[in-house]
């Protein structure tokens, strides 16, 4: 099969190559893969920054050859000990080493997608979904003004749309111009151009959903209700080995001491949640914007876009 593999850290070092194809084990099933998606996540663990990752990863090398996580495809092949899913059956999620034609995973951490849901956008849910849902739930938007910074990137296109989907009263998306059009047609009431307005001066809002993370503590405490909720999510790290933990202490440091109520998490891809995520589609509540499709030949291109940071929604690696 064709896989897109990384021996040693660096985008350039990826490579698309033959790699046999893997039998599942008994609690696994093996996907045929249909359609990818890459996320900062991926880069980081391409790159190996910022330095602390590579405790997980590996020191010297990436643990994984193959890479990439979000998929969606078809059950080709099921462990002895599988029972949930049969072959022919679509299904998106975690999988180990997205980036290729076939992958395998654990049964717990797949979905059947629903009728009608085009593979591509399926694989776009995983990792960016979950974030995206996990932060409004953790937000209680329910009847609040909330402001979600970062609205047109990967997370923030399914947050503006799941908080609408959860009851909020008010949505301001924050993105660059050219990007508003997309975030109000996803549902926000109101949109800011970072680039020529400040959304902390138009408050106050209940509820921050802070995907940019690149504002001072000062600012975001004079936009949010005493009791106001900062949602922090993608830090914006310039720290070469800590990443963002540095910061995230320090703000975390400040808000005890403020009416701020701060808090910071790590998105856990359960099966429940992704069940929630297809569920929403199935509704109309969600749909998965997707900003460009490569090639797997093509991966290193997709990396190199994604780390312009200029994607409108998610990048998409189409395998088959």
């Amino acid at each position: 099969m064709k896989a897109a593999v990384q021996e040693r850290y660096g985008i350039d070092a990826i490579r698309v190559q033959e790699r046999p194809v893997p039998e599942p084990g008994p609690d696994q099933v093996r996907v045929r893969i249909d359609a990818a998606s890459i996320n900062p996540a991926d880069w980081h663990k391409a790159t190996g920054t910022p330095g602390m990752i590579r405790t997980s990863e590996g020191f010297r090398r990436p643990k994984a050859e193959i890479i990439g996580t979000d998929a969606a495809g078809t059950i080709d092949a099921v462990g002895t000990n599988i029972t949930d899913f049969e072959i022919d059956e679509r299904v998106f999620g975690k999988v180990q080493g997205a980036f290729a034609e076939f992958a395998l995973a654990p049964a717990a951490g797949l979905v059947r997608i629903p009728d009608g849901v085009p593979m591509a956008d399926a694989a776009g849910l995983p990792i960016a979904g979950v974030t995206a849902l996990q932060g409004v739930e953790k937000g209680d938007v329910g009847g609040k003004r909330v402001v979600i910074s970062g609205a047109s990137g990967g997370v923030g296109t399914y947050a503006v749309q799941i908080a609408r989907a959860m009851g909020a009263a008010h949505i301001t998306g924050v993105c660059s111009g050219r990007n508003t059009e997309l975030v109000r047609s996803l549902g926000a009431d109101d949109v800011i151009d970072y680039t020529t307005d400040d959304w902390t001066t138009k408050g106050p809002y209940d509820v921050l959903l802070d995907l940019a993370g690149t504002r001072r503590f000062a600012d975001v405490k004079l936009a949010l209700n005493p009791g106001g909720r900062w949602i922090m999510i993608g830090p914006d790290s310039k720290d070469g080995l800590l990443g963002p933990i540095p910061q995230i202490v320090g703000l975390m440091a400040r808000a005890k001491f403020s009416p701020i109520d701060m808090s910071v998490f790590v998105a856990e891809e359960t099966a429940e949640r992704l069940q929630a995520l297809a569920d929403l589609y199935s509704a109309g509540s969600i749909r998965t914007v997707i900003d460009r499709s490569y090639k797997l030949d093509e991966v290193v291109e997709a990396y190199r876009y994604l780390e312009t940071r200029r994607a409108r929604g998610k990048v998409v690696i189409a395998i088959s």
